[in-house]
């Protein structure tokens, strides 16, 4: 009997009927002869009626015996039960018996249906009532729904106190004296308790089961594909529920061919595509459903790969071959050659390191199931290996200035500013840069000395007649000015000092421009590299500079060298998203807004800093030394070539002793052959919200038209986003469509040749979920440990639904920022990181922490306040919070709850200070 049933016998009125084994108690004797339902007199007979009656209460583990009783009506009577059940162990026959022995005690109701000799019937509602302390079984209960029983004695009297031996394992339920079990479990298992009563004096107690389950869930999330005119069969899976789960179609129809069977098989010959829902029910009637839908396709086979991206010597490389129709699944095979050091696998992958460049052609074949098969002529180039050309740009604070400068730039005993040419030595030669902008540079004599211990280096100040012959009139020996430094694979043309007209503009300082010759793409080509440093200070004199000088260089540009490889590399003074110059309280537009208008043909590679809120100064907290570059260049600009260098790292007092500037690094790739090239500049990765926006960009040289299209399988199958858009576009909102993948790949392609494309190297996420992030907790009261401040930490957490994404997202305290996510950061849901002060702080390796990118979070022990920012600056989540306790974190209270209050943690969880990483208890997340 199922416990449905025990609980519907359990929960209805009571009933009369006679207990024992000696047989039914008659009515007692009215004087009048009991109806049979024959009319003496021939008249009508009425019909037989029911009304609710009760039987006599009956004992549990005693034989019980009862009859049921109609008025009215033509004997003889059948009876049989519509509605409910007798108690467990009772039955009822068809001549109105009730009979058997009661195995529960409780309150009973079940109703029955009579029908006479003409055919008519009737209802009627029988109650019973069996005493005793034998219980039934306890209904199943089930994870996350909240759960209530209620033990009674059904003869009891109100003074009942109810006793539990143990709270039951499933965390969540509780009990009580008045016998009430409830509370909404955590966690599936079997449960083993007694439950004792005391009523007037007498006790009583009995062992109980409860069985916790997970409710039903269908784990079948999406159909494989079937094919027309072949037979079909697919099995649905499901977790949970207490079984057997039965499944059904309770929405939409199946595909005319197709059956569901009660087991999960999905099977037949389809006949059509279907959408439609299923449904599984385990044995309490607990449900779960799930749209499907079932796409049909040809048995049309085609190898649908058209060409396959260039490989490079020396770096890893993947392809897939890809093919449609037929009968899955494939075997893939190819004559001819492949390119050295490559292999295709039985799945239609090409994989490996290729070892030797040139174009290899082949022919694949594809088999199917059915020995059908397809052959196409493809060919694969493989490029030279890969040489990265790297440019350097740093502001070398009065380099050799005997009076001005870093304090603390001339070591005890040494020479004047010893220490700051020795450190700019130092950092120069470990950093590997092909060419160097300097700025600021004052003494000559200190350059040489630099360019002496960096062997394999040429170069000059804009006052060395040698390399520009208006030099001297426009830098004098103890001013500032641009410098090169480069080393032997770019040849010297010539230099010249340029917008000589704007130098007041420029701060006394106009650009320096040097010409070279360097390999570019298996060709000698010409490079041009500009170095500049723009007028200084926030106030809106300078401001008004800095904004006349980046049209002057423009026009410059645009007018003079509209066509070339140009690289203009420097210390800008202002940011890119907005200024670090105010009015009225407001930030004001970046003075570069022009650059960044033409698209087409500017770009700044180091914008990323900018989103980033990466600082390229010890003091202030913006990126103001920037590398711009015309399209010619931005083409060939490696992704996540940008870099910061931080030599306070390793040099002391880097501040005092070098400069108040950190070099600044790009990369860019000229290996491989000449001609034309697309390259995408975003999105290289990240997580997008279905509905919402995603940009598209990228570089385009000797490319009129290009076509940009989407794979939602790693590459499998390409859709076409856009035929055809200009080339020199550069850029395009798309939509991102209703499509969950963790596999998206976007490519721009050649549309007059499809072999040359480019795609994000990463892959891209769709969800139609979203993420929660919030601070979680926090320690700013570090413990006297080795290390120090190295111990206060920050934990976020993601309570969302779909990962989040924190590249450039950064944390600050009440000052300044303090850590900035790295590209490529992503929390996924019901996951956290930490961030702590310093690496000391925790174990190398750990999964989800990482040190503060500042090297300190700074977080004040009295009172201060930590945020939480995207990129772009806005707020995501703040706490404020005044005072601490030595060593123990603040949590969110309950923890993990985003709108909860903060408590100290030993409050939540008495003996543990703090949970970085972990839940508040010390679990995992």
């Amino acid at each position: 009997m199922s416990i449905a049933r025990v609980v519907a016998a359990l929960s209805i009125l009571l009933l009369t009927a006679c207990p024992g084994p000696s047989g039914p108690t008659q009515p007692p004797d009215s004087g009048t002869r009991p109806d049979s339902g024959v009319a003496d007199d021939g008249g009508i007979v009425d019909a037989p009626a029911l009304s609710p009656q009760s039987l006599t209460p009956g004992e549990v583990g005693v034989p019980y015996q009862g009859l049921l009783s109609v008025s009215g009506g033509t004997a003889p009577y059948a009876w049989r039960l519509v509605l409910g059940a007798p108690v467990e162990g009772l039955t009822l026959s068809s001549d109105g018996a009730l009979t058997g022995t009661p195995l529960f005690a409780g309150p009973g109701s079940f109703t029955v249906e009579v029908q006479d000799a003409r055919g008519l019937r009737a209802e009627g509602t029988v109650s019973l009532t069996v005493t005793g302390t034998v219980f039934a079984p306890l209904p199943d209960a089930y994870v996350s729904e909240p759960y209530l029983w209620a033990f009674q004695i059904p003869n009891g009297t109100p003074t009942q106190v109810w006793r539990m031996d143990r709270v039951p394992v499933p965390l969540g339920l509780s009990f009580d004296a008045g016998g009430n079990l409830r509370g909404t479990p955590l966690s599936t298992g079997q449960e083993h308790f007694t439950v004792s009563v005391q009523d007037s004096g007498r006790t009583a107690s009995w062992t109980h089961q409860l069985s916790v389950f997970q409710l039903p869930a269908i784990k079948t999330v999406s159909l494989p594909m079937a094919y027309a005119g072949q037979p079909y069969a697919v099995t649905l899976e499901a977790t949970g529920g207490r079984g057997p789960l039965v499944w059904s179609v309770t929405a939409g129809p199946l595909s005319r061919g197709l059956t569901l069977s009660e087991s999960g098989i999905l099977s037949g010959t389809p006949s059509g595509s279907s959408a439609f829902t299923v449904t599984v029910t385990d044995d309490n009637w607990r449900r779960a459903s799930r749209e499907l839908s079932l796409a049909i396709t040809s048995i049309t086979f085609e190898l649908t790969t058209v060409t396959l991206a260039d490989g490079r010597v020396g770096e890893p490389y993947t392809a897939k071959l890809t093919a449609t129709g037929g009968i899955p699944p494939y075997s893939w095979s190819f004559t001819g050659t492949l390119a050295a050091g490559l292999t295709l696998a039985a799945d239609g992958t090409i994989s490996g390191t290729p070892t030797a460049q040139g174009t290899a052609p082949f022919t694949a074949t594809v088999r199917d199931s059915q020995g059908l098969t397809i052959s196409k002529s493809l060919s694969l180039t493989v490029l030279p290996t890969s040489s990265l050309f790297t440019v350097g740009q740093w502001n070398l604070e009065w380099f050799g200035a005997p009076t001005q400068g870093p304090a603390h730039s001339t070591s005890n005993g040494g020479v004047l500013d010893d220490l700051q040419v020795a450190g700019a030595r130092d950092v120069i030669g470990a950093a590997g840069a092909h060419v160097w902008g300097l700025v600021e540079m004052v003494d000559t004599a200190d350059f040489e000395t630099l360019k002496a211990g960096l062997p394999g280096y040429s170069g000059f100040l804009a006052n060395n007649t040698t390399y520009v012959l208006s030099g001297t009139s426009q830098y004098t020996s103890g001013e500032q000015k641009p410098g090169i430094l480069y080393e032997s694979t770019l040849t010297y043309r010539s230099a010249q000092i340029i917008l000589t007209a704007q130098a007041d503009d420029f701060g006394g300082r106009p650009p320096l421009r040097v010409d070279f010759t360097t390999r570019i793409h298996g060709e000698d080509a010409p490079l041009v590299v500009i170095v500049v440093h723009l007028k200084a200070f926030d106030d809106l004199t300078s401001y008004g500079q800095r904004q006349r000088s980046a049209v002057a260089l423009k026009g410059y540009l645009d007018q003079w060298l509209p066509e070339a490889r140009v690289l203009v590399i420097g210390d800008w003074n202002d940011d890119l998203d907005h200024s670090i110059s105010m009015e009225n309280g407001t930030a004001l537009a970046t003075p570069y807004a022009n650059f960044l208008d033409d698209p087409a043909h500017y770009t700044f590679p180091t914008r990323v800093l900018t989103d980033a809120n990466t600082r390229t100064t010890t003091e202030y907290d913006d990126a103001i030394d920037h590398t711009l570059v015309t399209d010619e260049v931005a083409v060939d600009a490696v992704p996540g070539g940008v870099q910061v260098l931080r030599p306070d790292a390793t040099i002391p007092d880097y501040a005092q002793t070098v400069s108040d500037h950190y070099p600044v690094l790009t990369s860019y790739d000229f290996s491989g052959s000449a001609g034309p090239r697309v390259k995408l500049t975003a999105p290289l990765g990240g997580t997008f919200l279905v509905g919402g926006p995603l940009t598209i960009t990228w570089h385009a040289v000797g490319l009129d038209t290009v076509r940009l299209e989407a794979s939602y399988d790693d590459g499998g199958q390409w859709n076409v986003v856009v035929p055809s858009l200009r080339a020199d576009a550069g850029s395009y909102m798309w939509t991102v469509p209703d499509v969950e993948s963790a596999s998206v790949r976007v490519r721009v392609v050649d549309t007059q040749q499809a072999s040359r494309f480019d795609m994000n190297p990463t892959a891209l996420r769709f969800t139609r979920g979203q993420a929660r992030v919030f601070i979680n907790e926090l320690l700013a009261n570090e413990p006297a440990l080795p290390g120090g401040t190295a111990h206060e930490f920050v934990e976020v957490y993601n309570a969302g639904s779909a990962p989040a994404d924190l590249s450039g997202w950064s944390l600050w305290d009440a000052l300044a920022s303090r850590h900035v996510f790295a590209a490529g950061t992503v929390v996924p849901p019901g996951r956290g990181m930490v961030v702590f002060g310093g690496a000391e702080a925790f174990t190398p390796g750990t999964p989800a922490t990482v040190a503060a990118s500042s090297g300190t979070l700074s977080l004040n022990n009295t009172a201060d306040s930590v945020q939480l920012k995207l990129a772009d600056g806005g707020i995501v989540d703040s706490v404020l919070y005044s005072g601490t306790v030595d060593a123990v974190s603040i949590n969110r209270a309950p923890d993990l709850a985003p709108d909860a209050g903060f408590e100290l943690h030993t409050t939540l969880t008495p003996g543990l200070p703090s949970s970085p990483g972990r839940r508040a208890d010390g679990g995992a997340f």
